[in-house]
């Protein structure tokens, strides 16, 4: 069976205190960021309450999706860098034993050799390509299925029965009439 979290947060007044705020209305990002690790661990009803205090909340999934969104973005651009930058030696490469192929003084194994050379060097060419289209499905695959995540966690954050991150939550101070 699973082990129930012990609701530590059985107040508004309990989560202001921990969040070290006065109001749930206009919190900083990082603030919703960690009131959100604290929904586990706050009375649902209370969870409930100060979410529809603060309509930052929704747009938190929001600023989620766009800033996965932009790191995918990044990933995907500096692969394609990296990958026109090994492209690109191996066109030099080939280049190279192009020109060599041109002299007219070489044997016939030395053309061999050289065509050889070519067709290895446009075998790794490929692999960089098979890599990549690799490297770019599992991208999608996680594009497909990080933004259902990231909103289904969003979501679903009042019913979580665990803390996600196992970080430290914000201590409370202790009140006498247990708050």
């Amino acid at each position: 069976m699973a082990k129930m979290l012990p609701k530590r947060y059985i107040s508004e007044k309990a989560v202001k205190r921990a969040l070290k705020i006065d109001s749930f209305r206009n919190l900083s990002k990082d603030k919703v960021m960690q009131f959100a690790s604290m929904i586990p661990y706050t009375d649902k009803e209370v969870a409930i309450a100060i979410i529809n205090q603060f309509p930052i909340f929704a747009d938190f999934g929001k600023t989620a999706i766009s800033c996965y969104v932009q790191m995918c973005d990044n990933i995907l651009n500096r692969n394609q860098e990296v990958q026109n930058a090994a492209v690109q030696g191996y066109q030099t490469i080939l280049d190279t034993l192009s020109r060599r192929m041109e002299r007219e003084n070489i044997t016939e194994e030395e053309r061999k050799n050289i065509t050889e050379d070519m067709i290895r060097v446009a075998d790794k060419i490929a692999e960089i390509d098979r890599q990549n289209k690799k490297f770019l499905e599992r991208m999608w695959s996680g594009v497909i299925y990080g933004i259902p995540i990231i909103t289904g966690i969003v979501g679903a954050g009042i019913g979580i029965k665990s803390a996600i991150s196992g970080g430290e939550l914000p201590q409370i101070e202790e009140d006498d009439n247990n708050e």
